[in-house]
């Protein structure tokens, strides 16, 4: 890991952020206050110390994550957490948790989480997580911002799920990033969202279209058009949550350029209307 942070004196307890998109950083959010992961170009792990939050993620809206629970905001994913009481936060951004020595352990990962339904529900922290996620405040509160703390710090918090979570706990919390192909499915994540075609995302990777599809389907289990198609649905569905957008300000935002596309869209994917699909979402009718 190439770490660069820069070092500030005095620390504040409030806001810990280094100055490169990986590591760990800390929040204090108030009460009644809203907050979102912006850089969508890495994985979370979201560490609710104490307090109270609705956290809404992709397809999954606003589900209760209380202090001492904790869960995985993936790569390119949408994502806002609002305070319903005054809440520390501990997040810790990566590209990949586990190491490359880890490789067998890695696969039995991914065989088990292909028996888990994903639901994106938190997951209790517990000794000896508890007193590693206090240790990592503490470093924060004495001014330690060293690259080699937030590397070291890494492995021991993937040893710390490999000992004491179960195969089926890690499986299910890493359930959006785990696969055969880590480095491959980790590219397509973090690049699907920026380019305008499938086409496009082979030619990223540099390889010819039909041998792009081979790869993608047997990693992901469906061919690149349906993914993505399967993922547009996942935010435009967030996008429909936020009462402070228009249904016209969404549908340009997600590529539509005519309202009976997007109708269409919308039909197809959720079996409803753009407008019945809102009222249901922000006013639970």
């Amino acid at each position: 890991m190439n770490y660069k942070f820069a070092i500030k004196e005095p620390l504040s307890l409030r806001l810990y952020s280094p100055t490169i998109p990986t590591g760990f950083r800390f929040r204090e959010l108030a009460q009644g206050s809203a907050w979102s992961a912006t850089n969508k170009d890495y994985n979370h792990l979201f560490f609710l110390l104490e307090g109270k939050a609705v956290v809404s993620c992709n397809e999954f809206t606003n589900h209760l994550i209380c202090g001492g629970e904790f869960t995985l905001i993936p790569i390119a994913a949408d994502m806002i957490c609002k305070a319903l009481a005054p809440c520390r936060v501990l997040m810790f951004s990566f590209e990949q948790f586990f190491h490359l020595s880890d490789r067998d352990y890695v696969h039995e990962i991914c065989d088990t989480a292909s028996e888990v339904t994903y639901d994106f529900a938190p997951v209790a922290i517990r000794a000896p997580l508890d007193k590693f996620l206090s240790h990592i405040i503490l470093y924060f509160k004495q001014g330690m911002n060293k690259p080699i703390l937030h590397e070291i710090k890494h492995v021991e918090l993937s040893v710390i799920m490999r000992s004491f979570y179960s195969k089926k706990e890690v499986a299910a919390i890493f359930h959006p990033i785990v696969g055969k192909a880590i480095n491959f499915r980790i590219e397509v994540m973090r690049n699907y969202r920026k380019v305008a075609h499938v086409d496009d995302l082979a030619l990223l990777f540099g390889m010819e279209k039909r041998t792009f599809g081979r790869q993608f389907k047997d990693e992901f289990g469906m061919s690149p058009y349906q993914w993505i198609l399967n993922q547009k649905a996942k935010h435009v569905h967030f996008s429909l949550t936020d009462s402070q957008q228009t249904l016209d300000t969404i549908r340009k935002e997600h590529g539509f350029k005519f309202p009976g596309h997007f109708t269409r869209f919308c039909r197809e994917q959720f079996n409803t209307t753009p407008s019945k699909l809102v009222r249901k979402l922000r006013e639970g009718v």
